[in-house]
């Protein structure tokens, strides 16, 4: 083996250990960047785009993205010639396979790579045949840089299955981590995904979740609406908070006490105590008329006949 050999093997080596050390100790936030970071000390690169996309009418729509040195502009840029971009036949009809495109390919391409000082391009993409999302890698470089070479092509082709894996074992971390910092997390299923609802990765109780609830939804798109908040849907209760560019979400069941009205909730404490109607009554300052009624729409809501039962429901969950 040559010296030469044997050094491009050991620097392919320690980045993919290194992209797996990240993927490990880096947020959902930062990952990415880190991981970018790190491949450019393997492939020399000024600029870089990854992405997660749908691909529409044969064009990639974009579900997820991070810019390495790029300004937020550049996405909208790209939009408007992305009909003229040749990258993405190419790269498309063979996943997993990079290509090299010269910024000067097409007129639309021109004023991409002027606009934002890039003369060439490399990019690749792998493909999930049951989602059909590909995670896309594009790397730029300078017009008065040196172009891609052979070797850097066989580079990222290589590397490209472990980063996509890194960054799923990433997302995965994520919901882990999450996990260990709830203070009730066994009730809680999770999940990850996009500002359009394309799930990225959930927990086999997510999906369980979500049938229960939607037994005709088949992914990966979830059936609702994704905007940061709390939500109760079906008497199923989520919580959506941002990560990044991604959303982070926890579902469980509704409570059945999260069914009642705050003076149901009053009622149903008091008489849960052992009280009577009149006692209740009294302490809240109602009629016992208002208070029977109130008890029989609570062993309604909550399914039970006695106030044992609503006891027991209160000591489960007190909140």
């Amino acid at each position: 083996m040559s010296d030469r050999l044997a050094q491009t093997l050991s620097a392919f080596s320690n980045t993919v250990l290194d992209i797996q050390r990240l993927a490990q100790s880096q947020s959902i936030e930062h990952f990415h960047n880190r991981m970018i970071e790190r491949l450019s000390e393997l492939i020399a690169f000024d600029k870089a785009w990854w992405g997660l996309a749908a691909l529409i009418n044969g064009v990639p729509v974009e579900r997820s993205t991070q810019l390495f040195k790029l300004p937020a502009q550049y996405l909208l840029d790209w939009q408007s010639i992305s009909h003229d971009d040749v990258t993405i036949d190419s790269v498309h009809s063979r996943p997993g396979h990079a290509v090299v495109i010269d910024m000067s390919t097409t007129t639309g391409l021109t004023w991409l790579g002027a606009k934002h000082h890039i003369g060439q391009l490399m990019c690749i993409i792998v493909s999930d045949p049951i989602t059909r999302l590909s995670e896309h890698l594009t790397l730029y470089r300078s017009p008065d840089s040196a172009s891609f070479s052979p070797q850097d092509v066989l580079l990222l082709e290589t590397l490209m299955p472990h980063l996509s894996a890194a960054a799923a074992s990433n997302r995965i971390r994520t919901l882990i981590s999450i996990r260990e910092t709830l203070s009730n997390p066994q009730n809680l299923a999770l999940a990850v995904c996009d500002r359009n609802g394309t799930l990225h990765c959930a927990e086999p109780a997510f999906i369980a979740l979500l049938l229960q609830g939607w037994p005709q939804w088949s992914g990966p798109t979830l059936p609702i609406a994704i905007e940061t908040g709390e939500f109760i849907i079906d008497r199923i209760h989520l919580s959506v908070s941002h990560a990044g560019d991604l959303f982070l979400i926890a579902g469980r069941h509704q409570s059945p006490l999260e069914t009642l009205s705050p003076r149901e909730h009053e009622v149903a404490q008091s008489f849960g105590e052992g009280k009577t109607y009149k006692e209740v009554a009294r302490d809240l300052g109602l009629a016992p008329n208002t208070v029977r009624h109130h008890i029989r729409s609570i062993y309604s809501k909550l399914g039970v006949k006695d106030k044992a039962r609503i006891a027991q429901l209160l000591r489960k969950d007190p909140g």
